[in-house]
């Protein structure tokens, strides 16, 4: 706790994650693989998204 009482944000991994993809255009395939491993209920979400990118791409 000192480090927030001196200023410091505090973050865990998921939110340093996402600022170090910015975008979902560097790399959705393996940010997505990120999550599906580490967060298995995000995986349905990840599908999600992969399935409409594949219509859309049609």
């Amino acid at each position: 706790m000192r480090m927030a009482h001196g200023g410091v944000q505090l973050m865990n991994w998921f939110s340093i994650a996402a600022e170090l993809q910015c975008d979902w255009r560097n790399d959705v395939e393996g940010f997505g693989a990120l999550l599906a491993k580490h967060l298995p209920s995000y995986q349905n979400i990840i599908g999600s998204y992969m399935g409409a990118q594949k219509e859309f791409s049609k």
